[in-house]
């Protein structure tokens, strides 16, 4: 009989509001849910968080001392592909070479590629050309090829200066009118 009280008593004291020595099973539950959310959260930080300050720390622009973070600086490796008037596809790959000048205002290039254009291969083209920064980061550069042609570009680097994607905005030949082009593509610093 006295069991029977107090088994009564302990559920009362279990389902009640009052502060007692005892926590009802619920609390229980959510402590042990909220430690689960609590580690997840600290694996998470660990490995999303943890690795890109170690970067953010490393990441001293990559610039070899000599230009702004952001400002191209090196070689690249390059792809590109889109149309040119008519529909025709145009796909390339190539490398250049990239100067700033001592003021990272703008700067030089040089360049050989080889790409096709409607099924015409073209192989070992160079260039040369020049550079300018503008206000917004971005460059905007012309470049003359060994055939002839004027290419025109505008390009955005990422602030380390390592990857740049670029479009082609126009091109002529020997100094005739632009053409309008639809051409795009990424280049890497190796």
């Amino acid at each position: 009989m006295q069991r029977a009280v107090l088994n009564r008593a302990t559920m009362r004291v279990a389902q009640s509001t009052e502060v007692s020595g005892r926590v009802p099973a619920d609390e229980v539950n959510l402590d042990r849910f909220h430690n689960g959310i609590r580690k997840v959260c600290a694996l998470v930080a660990a490995t999303l968080i943890l690795p890109a300050l170690a970067y953010a720390q490393n990441n001293q622009g990559d610039d070899q001392g000599n230009g702004r973070p952001g400002i191209p600086n090196g070689t690249y490796v390059l792809t590109e592909n889109g149309f040119v008037p008519g529909q025709v596809p145009i796909a390339g790959a190539g490398r250049s070479t990239i100067i700033p000048n001592a003021t990272g205002s703008g700067g030089t290039l040089s360049s050989v590629a080889s790409y096709s254009v409607g099924g015409t291969v073209f192989i070992a083209v160079t260039s040369t050309g020049t550079f300018t920064v503008n206000a917004d980061g971005s460059i905007l550069a012309t470049s003359t090829t060994s055939q002839g042609e004027t290419v025109q570009f505008i390009g955005y680097t990422t602030p380390d200066g390592n990857t740049m994607t670029f479009v082609q905005t126009a091109a002529s030949f020997g100094g005739g009118p632009n053409i309008p082009l639809t051409i795009n593509g990424v280049a890497t610093r190796h």
